[in-house]
């Protein structure tokens, strides 16, 4: 019954993304590729959030036309009233990326010999940059590729917040570039671990593996994610080989 359920939900789905995708495209900017059954999963944490301490309201008993209504909820870009966690579980559920993201990967492919690495995917440096250009879909897709083992949304939107801050960091500091194969992964627990230094330092709050509290704190802002991922960046980046520069002498802004 459970499949039958799902199969119905997911076909009312294709209909009303039909419908919304012919009358107001822009609720998908930033998005590359649907897929419902992610979107479902948005549906979901919508439910919850509405549902504050109570029992959310099971999905599959909803008429299509709160279906509907719902997957507009979801749509909306970064309503007020949700906290970040619920806004990065939402934004991560349904794979949506800042401008230019895809662009800004490549940037940073071009400054990392040895590729980049996430949840056991690996994205080379070669032969991605000469087998492809930056702005075709083939190299966005393979990027979508690289990310699609991340199990939970909301870390998926802290690695998408993390390459934006690495190309930011590079485009800074164009002397630098990365010695070693880049561990996405192995940045985001540096950070996470700087700030849990800091939440038990100002706050006396105990350290603990559940990042929670990391992915509900706002990205921009003296603590926010961005500044930790920045920090973690730029370690790694000072540890590393320095190019020759083509300025004398060399400095780091």
């Amino acid at each position: 019954m459970g499949g039958e359920r799902e199969a119905v939900l997911q076909q009312e789905l294709v209909i009303h993304i039909g419908w919304i995708i012919s009358n107001n495209p822009e609720l998908f900017s930033g998005m590359l590729k649907i897929r419902i059954g992610w979107i479902v999963q948005a549906m979901k944490h919508e439910l919850k959030i509405g549902a504050g301490d109570m029992p959310p309201q099971d999905i599959y008993q909803l008429s299509p036309s709160d279906i509907k209504q719902l997957l507009l909820d979801v749509l909306q870009p970064q309503q007020t009233g949700r906290s970040w966690l619920n806004r990065r579980q939402i934004d991560g559920s349904l794979n949506r990326t800042p401008l230019g993201f895809y662009d800004r990967v490549w940037q940073i492919l071009e400054r990392t010999p040895n590729g980049f690495m996430v949840a056991g995917t690996y994205l080379p440096q070669q032969p991605t940059l000469s087998d492809m250009t930056m702005y075709e879909m083939n190299f966005s897709l393979l990027v979508e590729d690289t990310l699609k083992n991340i199990v939970l949304p909301e870390y998926r939107q802290i690695i998408v917040e993390l390459l934006m801050v690495v190309s930011v960091v590079l485009e800074r500091n164009p002397e630098l570039e990365f010695a070693d194969k880049l561990d996405l992964d192995g940045l985001v627990k540096e950070a996470f671990n700087d700030y849990q230094k800091d939440c038990s330092r100002f706050e006396g709050m105990e350290k603990k593996d559940d990042m929670e509290a990391f992915y509900n704190t706002q990205p921009m802002g003296k603590r926010g994610t961005s500044s930790y991922l920045t920090k973690a960046v730029m370690i790694l980046l000072l540890q590393g080989d320095f190019k020759p520069c083509k300025d004398d002498p060399c400095t780091v802004s």
